[in-house]
C-alpha cells in the first residue's frame, strides 16, 4: 500500500510539474523524450519500420524512418494527454444521425483506436451524453489518486480485474456509451489489415450483438499543436441481424481505420505486433 501511495505521489508531483508549462511547450517536451524512446528502443524501432513497410509497401526507407520517428513522438504525446483530461477540450464533428444516437440515451457501441489523443474519444461522448464507459489499462491505484477520467464524467472498467467484460456487458445494457480502442491485435476473428490477413479482438461487435446497440467508431486528431478534433460516424444502427456477424462487423472496422490511418498516418502508433504468425 505504501508502495501505491508513493508511486502516486510521485505521478501527481510529475503531472503537477508538467502542468506548469504550456500545452505546446509540453508537447514539444514529450514528442522529443518519445522519439528518444524509439531511437534507444531497438526492438520497437525494427518493429515500427516493419509495420510501416507491411502497410504502406511503396514507401521509400529514409520516409518510413521520418513517419516512425514523427508517430513515435506524437503518440508520447497523445498517451500523455490522458492523464489530464479536464484540460482537453475536444471540437467534436459527427452528422445529425450520430448525433441522434448520441443524444437519445439508448447507448452504443464505439470502435476507437490509437490515434491523436488516446481517450479523447469517450470525453468527447461524455459531452454529448451523460453515460460515458470505456476500459482502462491503467493500475486503479493511478486513476483513484489521479481521477483523470472522473474528472471528465467517464467511468473507467480497469481491463484487468476478472469480470470486466461483465462489467462491460451490464454497462452497455444500462444504455451505456462503450468506447473500445479496437485497433489492437487479438487472436479472436480474422480481418484484412492493408492487404494482409490478421487477427483482431471482437469485443465490440460482441457487446454490440449481446445487448442490440449500434456501432460507431470514434477518432481523435490533432489538427495543430494544441487542438483536438474528435470524429464520430455511424457505422451500423442495428446489429440484430443474424445475416450480419461479428466478423462482418470488425471486417467493417478495420476496413474503417485503415482508411483512417491513410488519412492521418503521423498520429497512429505503429509499433504493436499488428501482424503475427498464427
Amino acid at each position: 500500500m505504501k508502495k501505491q501511495q508513493f508511486k502516486t505521489k510521485s505521478l501527481v508531483f510529475l503531472f503537477y510539474l508538467l502542468r506548469k508549462i504550456s500545452r505546446e511547450k509540453r508537447r514539444d517536451f514529450l514528442t522529443k523524450i518519445g522519439k528518444l524512446i524509439l531511437f534507444f528502443s531497438k526492438k520497437t524501432r525494427q518493429r515500427v519500420l516493419d509495420n510501416i513497410q507491411r502497410a504502406i509497401p511503396d514507401m521509400d526507407k529514409a520516409d518510413v524512418k521520418k513517419l516512425a520517428f514523427n508517430a513515435y513522438g506524437n503518440c508520447a504525446f497523445g498517451v500523455a494527454e490522458s492523464f489530464w483530461l479536464d484540460e482537453i477540450e475536444p471540437k467534436i464533428f459527427c452528422d445529425e444521425k450520430t448525433l441522434s444516437i448520441l443524444q437519445s440515451g439508448g447507448g452504443a457501441c464505439i470502435a476507437t483506436m490509437h490515434l491523436g489523443c488516446y481517450e479523447a474519444v469517450p470525453v468527447a461522448v461524455a459531452i454529448l451524453s451523460n453515460n460515458s464507459v470505456t476500459l482502462s489499462n491503467i493500475p486503479t491505484f493511478v486513476e483513484e489518486g489521479l481521477l483523470f477520467y472522473a474528472k471528465v464524467g467517464v467511468t473507467a472498467i480497469n481491463k484487468k480485474t476478472p469480470q470486466a467484460f461483465m462489467q462491460l456487458i451490464k454497462s452497455a445494457k444500462d444504455n451505456g456509451y462503450i468506447s473500445l480502442h479496437c485497433d489492437l491485435w487479438g487472436d479472436e476473428v480474422e480481418v484484412d489489415f492493408f492487404n494482409q490477413k490478421t487477427k483482431a479482438p471482437a469485443g465490440v461487435a460482441l457487446l454490440s450483438k449481446l445487448a442490440v446497440k449500434p456501432i460507431l467508431i470514434g477518432y481523435s486528431v490533432y489538427s495543430t499543436k494544441e487542438n483536438i478534433k474528435v470524429f464520430v460516424e455511424t457505422l451500423f444502427e442495428n446489429t440484430d441481424d443474424e445475416s450480419l456477424s461479428v466478423e462482418d462487423i470488425m471486417a467493417s472496422i478495420y476496413q474503417r481505420f485503415e482508411q483512417i490511418i491513410k488519412q492521418y498516418p503521423e498520429q497512429w502508433y505503429w509499433s504493436y505486433k499488428r501482424w503475427r504468425n498464427w
